[in-house]
């Protein structure tokens, strides 16, 4: 781990920072040479004697498989386990009105041909992750084992919202929180709290935060339930905001999945029926988050998903109206960040998670 963090390091800086003996440490270093963890990067400047080896983790010899799969595209991501991109595209594949198998025929078809341009091996990768949406209706995990067989090896699968939530934790803007809530709106609106530690992988709780009740025998949503807080965000609900406020069909032309952003953009237009739409919406949603604010007592959020492009305005909006719905006294003051990431970062992302469980699973004698 020191090398990891550290590369390019010295021997002599190693011993430092481990407060080894240079024997056990030289000891060491061959070790993971040999095993093909670690290799030789360069030398150091010369101070006039011998120059010290350099090291660094390997970039040739082990590999994470990072895939994202939505209805309509899938998107690769491979990196060695410097954290490096070997690979990255996002191709077209429709899955809807086909088998588990014959979608797994199709991905492991894709697969193969990525594998012959990449001229890596099966063997190469040491770990393989699956990521996608909450409320999916593909089966995620037929696909995965299908996979498993053809690479011989474990594939994890993850929802978005926890791969794009470890990304999001990377920079600097929420890197020193240590609680927050972190919301994505893609398809899907979820919500994961997180509290200071790591997700176990294997025991990721479902998240139907987009499923809440807002409005009893309300708007159908995707699910087909009634009066879903998705619905009032990004579905038939919002529409009917707009319709009932005297707006047209015409006026948001486009792709039902962005309704929330065209309506945004309608308003910034002067059109009065999108800006009550919007309104409304801002206020279902700050409902939702504040009941789960009074549950978990956290009222940091962190917006991920299509949020990330909205403006200080939404934002400012958002954060007032969630207050309103707060006890007087609330310990916290709410605040909204807009987050960095996009849906589009979730197969690079799992990429990231892959190599850290890799390295945090190697045991030493």
């Amino acid at each position: 781990m020191l090398v990891k963090d550290h590369e390019p390091v010295s021997l002599e800086t190693l011993v430092r920072k481990s407060s080894l003996t240079y024997p056990t440490v030289l000891g060491i270093i061959k070790q993971l040479e040999s095993d093909s963890h670690v290799e030789r990067l360069a030398y150091a400047p010369t101070t006039g004697g011998r120059q010290a080896v350099l090291y660094g983790i390997s970039g040739i010899s082990r590999y994470v498989l990072g895939l994202h799969i939505n209805t309509e595209t899938i998107s690769i991501s491979i990196t060695n386990l410097r954290d490096g991109k070997i690979f990255q595209a996002t191709e077209p594949m429709h899955f809807q009105g086909l088998s588990t198998p014959e979608l797994a025929r199709s991905l492991v078809g894709l697969i193969g041909g990525i594998l012959s341009k990449t001229r890596l091996e099966n063997t190469s990768f040491v770990r393989v992750c699956i990521t996608h949406r909450d409320g999916t209706s593909l089966d995620i995990r037929g696909i995965g084992s299908a996979l498993e067989t053809f690479l011989s090896i474990p594939v994890k699968i993850l929802p978005d919202r926890i791969a794009l939530n470890y990304l999001e934790r990377q920079s600097y803007h929420i890197s020193s929180l240590s609680t927050y809530m972190f919301v994505l709106f893609e398809e899907e609106l979820s919500l994961t709290t997180y509290r200071g530690f790591d997700e176990r992988l294997d025991r990721l709780p479902s998240t139907h935060f987009g499923h809440m009740t807002m409005v009893i025998g309300g708007a159908t949503c995707v699910c087909s339930q009634r009066g879903c807080l998705c619905s009032y965000v990004n579905g038939e609900g919002l529409l009917k905001f707009y319709l009932d406020a005297g707006g047209e069909d015409q006026g948001v032309d486009g792709e039902s999945s962005d309704l929330f952003h065209r309506l945004l953009a309608a308003s910034y237009r002067g059109d009065r029926a999108a800006v009550i739409a919007i309104d409304r919406a801002i206020e279902v949603l700050a409902v939702a988050l504040a009941n789960v604010i009074k549950i978990e007592g956290v009222a940091t959020i962190v917006l991920s998903g299509i949020f990330n492009s909205t403006d200080v305005r939404y934002k400012m909006q958002l954060e007032q109206t969630v207050a309103n719905y707060l006890p007087k006294g609330f310990l916290e003051k709410p605040q909204i960040i807009l987050g960095t990431t996009t849906p589009n970062d979730s197969a690079f992302s799992a990429c990231l998670m892959m190599s850290a469980d890799y390295f945090e699973s190697l045991r030493f004698d």
